[in-house]
């Protein structure tokens, strides 16, 4: 398997160079099928050729071929005009103007392929905003916690400088997890991919700088831009005006949508309420081309490439050895797994705001959200109440303890050890299908009704989660038959009672 700079090496001889299949063969020294089966991946999207010009006799038709090789430029790449296809076309359409041999035909395509590409590379020079490019940015912002302690959050933000319209994600931090969620969120929004994208020298992307524009990409970066045919374009170091339109934006953002300090609890339900503050702004006219950036930006959409139907998955993966409480470090963080996995590998897969912790056949031990900073613990103890059963005595010198509603601390406290150990078994049952609140509603359910023992405290817990359905009343039909009554006469019984008994 070829390495992703292999394969962009591949694709760049190919797509911006012209070279045929046997002439990237012989500079390399890849097998056909090897260098056809990357050219041919439908994972990635072929930017368009491109070529130069030559008198000959094939003059009179060269307007023609060009428009051909145009048009070509709006289809997929399996559907485009090989060089054979294009001298098929010419003996078809144009046979009696046809004054060349099939080798002038080709070399003229391959010609012009490499024209048109270095054509669209000239397009891509910095400050020159054409439809369908985009510049990416983060930026800080502060908002209010379910707590209403204030914290602070990063902003993803895309922009579009010919069109002036931009949109922004929301993250936790700004590592590589979220610049590429943020990416996909709003590219799966667009329906459709910038085909450049202008980035600071963000670590989430860039390992090592080299000469001028030259950068050396992380692995899952780069893997991310060839699975939606992005080229990512990196600004010279301390040269913010060089992605000026997203700068602003950034700034503008913040002032506008997040003035006043927004309360956020939910960051995934507040991305999607962006996109529509997003697309209201929209509406306003361009600064300078005093045209409705929407319009615009519909424009900057037609430039843009199809969207990969194929998602890209976004994740860390990870291994690691847990501690003796069966704890992990990640990013300098500790997270819980299980006491079963004491001294035992275990797997991290870490999304942008989630942390996974997988046994050794993969299988979910735990779930935690993610945390930013350093030196926090998040312990999710469900695992840890079967361990805490056996030693139901310890269970008051642990942090589980210290997380406990009052109502659970004091009815723990008057109960002895197996009675402890009962209760901790069942309330682990609860945990597993629901959170504390409902165990604590369980817990005082049981209490008003004068129980307090495990089972009693289970059974209140299933009738908060799987209410009791009453029966409706019967409706009788008006029209029963009536049935006759019956006089009961006893009397024919009395004789029997006034004779006397016969010996």
């Amino acid at each position: 398997m070829l390495t992703m700079d292999e394969i962009k090496y591949l694709k760049r001889m190919h797509e911006r160079e012209g070279c045929s299949i046997r002439e990237i063969m012989r500079r390399t020294g890849y097998h056909y099928q090897t260098v056809r089966k990357y050219l041919n991946k439908d994972d990635f999207n072929k930017p368009i050729p491109v070529p130069a010009k030559r008198s000959s006799l094939l003059d009179p038709l060269k307007p023609v071929i060009d428009e051909w090789l145009k048009e070509d430029k709006k289809v997929p790449r399996k559907q485009r005009h090989t060089a054979k296809r294009v001298y098929e076309r010419l003996q078809e359409e144009y046979s009696e103007e046809l004054a060349v041999k099939y080798r002038t035909v080709v070399s003229y395509v391959s010609q012009k392929k490499r024209e048109l590409n270095t054509d669209h590379q000239k397009s891509y020079l910095p400050l020159v905003h054409q439809a369908g490019e985009a510049q990416i940015d983060f930026g800080q912002f502060v908002y209010y916690d379910q707590f209403e302690t204030m914290q602070n959050g990063m902003k993803l933000t895309m922009s579009f400088p010919y069109s002036n319209a931009a949109y922004c994600q929301i993250f936790h931090g700004e590592n590589q997890e979220c610049l590429l969620q943020g990416i996909r969120n709003i590219i799966e929004h667009m329906g459709a991919v910038p085909y450049r994208m202008v980035f600071d020298n963000l670590s989430a992307a860039v390992v090592q700088m080299g000469r001028g524009h030259e950068r050396i990409l992380s692995e899952p970066f780069s893997r991310f831009m060839a699975h939606y045919g992005i080229e990512a374009f990196f600004c010279n170091p301390a040269s913010g005006w060089e992605k000026g339109n997203v700068e602003n934006k950034v700034g503008y953002e913040r002032r506008t949508m997040f003035v006043p300090v927004p309360t956020i609890t939910d960051f995934h339900r507040f991305n999607e309420q962006l996109f529509q503050f997003s697309e209201e702004d929209h509406q306003r006219n361009h600064y300078r081309k005093g045209e409705k950036i929407q319009s615009l930006f519909e424009e900057d959409k037609t430039a843009m490439i199809r969207l990969n139907p194929v998602p890209y998955e976004i994740y860390r993966f990870e291994s690691r050895i847990a501690d003796k409480y069966g704890k992990v470090m990640f990013d300098d963080n500790r997270y819980s797994s299980s006491p079963k996995m004491a001294k035992q590998t275990v797997y991290v897969r870490a999304t942008s705001d989630q942390v996974f912790l997988l046994d050794e056949q993969y299988q979910v031990i735990t779930e935690h959200e993610r945390l930013y900073g350093k030196g926090q613990e998040s312990m999710n103890w469900l695992p840890y109440l079967e361990l805490m059963s056996k030693r139901p005595t310890a269970i008051k010198y642990t942090g589980f303890y210290e997380q406990l509603p009052d109502i659970w601390k004091n009815y723990l406290n008057e109960l002895g050890t197996n009675q402890k150990r009962e209760i901790l078994l069942k309330l682990q049952i609860m945990l597993q299908e629901h959170d504390m609140k409902t165990a604590t509603d369980a817990l005082e359910m049981a209490l008003s009704n004068g129980v307090r023992d495990a089972e009693s405290i289970l059974t209140a817990y299933h009738r908060l989660v799987q209410p009791l359905l009453w029966m409706q009343p019967m409706q009788l039909q008006s029209d029963i038959a009536q049935m006759p009554s019956f006089q009961t006469d006893n009397r024919q019984y009395d004789c029997f009672f006034n004779k006397e008994k016969v010996i």
